[in-house]
């Protein structure tokens, strides 16, 4: 975390010092996505257990989107005392319905899915994610993620520590085709660009020209660092490379062996190894090489000895301790894992995982870890739309109020859909018919289904009316068609008698 006097981009000296310090994170960052994707290939063996941890985590946390509620208190004592101590009036703000429709719209065209998976990928890869906020000449409210390798968060000295920037630094070219650093600064109220010539890295000079006024709440980004300075396999470097090295050292024992030596006792070839050429150079005699091939090919072969030196051909092998190996790797694993908190898929406990709770226990390390991540996300997308709230309040006169916003964040774990579909069902009558819906693991829209639910019981309550209209007279009227009706209905049918 880079802590910075929020009046710094005033003072030349101490930007570049800010800079250094940014270029430093960003080579972290960097290096650890280069592990990653293993691109720097200093090793034989890559045994990318990084791609994997970060695979299952991101996929594990981020590959549902959050779903965002409008939540509005109906509490009246506690609206009450809120607005006697602080004179705050809560969930009477605005429509839900149209605060509901506005924010999924934003997510829409913003693709959140999407974004929230980059964000989350890119968090586990490098400790840290970031996405930039604006509003575009359509008056949209865009959100964008972007390489945390060359971003960094800006926070300052106060407490709690309170994010007052972003900054972002790559290289391009100029007009006159040289290489140039570009740094942008973003805060609350400006943009700030700043170039500097790489073959004089001393000078780094405002681009007036560029510099832009804004009008933000907050500081426009969304900025997610890790507060240990850690990505998901800081912990477990040094451990995935003895893993490599002992693999490694059994790959080319078993190279080695592949090209042993044959050793011949008691036989004399006829002729020498090494013999010199016409400029006296020592050299492999080729009639040695021939002589060697035909007896490695021959099917018989004669070797002589004496009664106390008997002859024998044999392989030079370099010996393999294999059990001793393969539980050296074993523990290696095991302890990755462990510390990594991912689940090892290829575990036998995944096969007796028959039930979704069953499954659901063999993530529970990687729960713990995503709790603390999940709590930073919140946080940072609250943030993100009181930003857009606030803008829109301010540009149509709305009276939006973005605390009204609930984020639940989901895990993508496969399921087994009868269970769910029993427990929500064996719910109805303690909670709404509209929670159940919504939480059955189909794709419904929950709106859509309950006004046809109204009007299916509204056409069985006609249907059963005009079937007994005729005869309500008799005395000897059949009862037993109300019982026909669902049993919700069947109260109305004979109140509306």
């Amino acid at each position: 975390m880079i802590q910075v006097n929020k009046d710094f981009f005033q003072k030349e000296n101490y930007i570049k010092t800010v800079i250094e310090k940014a270029k430093k994170e960003m080579a972290k960052k960097q290096a650890r996505y280069n592990r990653y994707t293993r691109s720097s290939k200093k090793k034989d063996i890559d045994v990318a257990i990084e791609y994997y941890a970060t695979t299952i985590a991101t996929g594990y946390f981020g590959g549902v989107a959050p779903e965002m509620t409008i939540k509005q208190e109906t509490n009246k004592k506690k609206i009450g005392i809120l607005k006697k101590l602080f004179n705050k009036v809560v969930g009477q703000n605005a429509d839900k319905e149209e605060f509901q429709i506005l924010i999924d719209y934003i997510r829409e065209y913003n693709d959140d899915p999407t974004v929230f998976y980059n964000l989350v990928k890119d968090y586990f890869i490098t400790g840290s994610c970031y996405a930039l906020q604006y509003e575009n000449n359509d008056n949209k409210m865009i959100y964008a993620d972007v390489k945390s390798t060359n971003t960094v968060a800006l926070y300052d000295y106060s407490t709690p520590v309170q994010k007052v920037g972003i900054m972002r630094i790559w290289t391009e070219q100029d007009e006159t085709g040289k290489d140039v650093e570009m740094i942008n600064i973003i805060t609350d109220t400006e943009k700030l660009y700043y170039k500097n010539d790489i073959r004089q890295p001393e000078e780094y000079k405002l681009m007036e020209d560029m510099t832009e006024e804004v009008d933000w709440l907050l500081v426009p980004a969304f900025a997610i660092e890790n507060p240990d300075g850690l990505c998901i396999f800081s912990v477990v470097e040094s451990l995935i490379d003895a893993l490599e090295t002992i693999i490694s050292n059994n790959k080319e024992t078993f190279e080695q062996n592949a090209d042993a030596k044959l050793i011949a006792i008691g036989y004399s070839p006829e002729n020498e190894m090494f013999i010199e050429d016409e400029e006296g150079n020592t050299i492999i005699n080729p009639l040695r090489i021939k002589e060697d091939n035909a007896v490695l090919q021959a099917k018989m072969l004669y070797v002589s000895g004496d009664k106390d030196n008997k002859g024998d051909f044999k392989w030079l092998l370099k010996e393999l301790n294999d059990t001793a190996s393969e539980n050296h790797k074993k523990t290696l694993i095991e302890f990755i894992f462990m510390i990594l908190c991912v689940p090892n898929l290829t575990d036998v406990g995944f096969t007796n995982a028959d039930n979704s709770s069953a499954l659901e226990k063999k993530f529970f390390s990687l729960e713990q870890l995503v709790i603390q991540v999940e709590k930073m996300f919140k946080k940072e997308y609250l943030a993100l739309f009181e930003n857009f709230v606030d803008r829109i309040n301010t540009s149509y006169s709305t009276n939006f109020d973005f605390s009204e916003i609930n984020i639940t964040f989901k895990r993508n774990l496969p399921t087994n859909k009868q269970e769910i579909v029993n427990m929500w069902k064996s719910l109805r009558g303690i909670v709404s018919d509209e929670t159940v819906i919504e939480n059955l693991p189909f794709d419904i829209d929950t709106e859509t289904e309950l006004t046809k639910i109204k009007e299916q019981n509204d056409e069985n309550i006609m249907k059963f009316q005009t079937q007994n209209k005729v005869g309500d007279e008799n005395v000897g009227r059949d009862t037993k068609e109300t019982d026909k009706l669902p049993k919700g209905l069947q109260e109305k049918a004979k109140a509306n008698d």
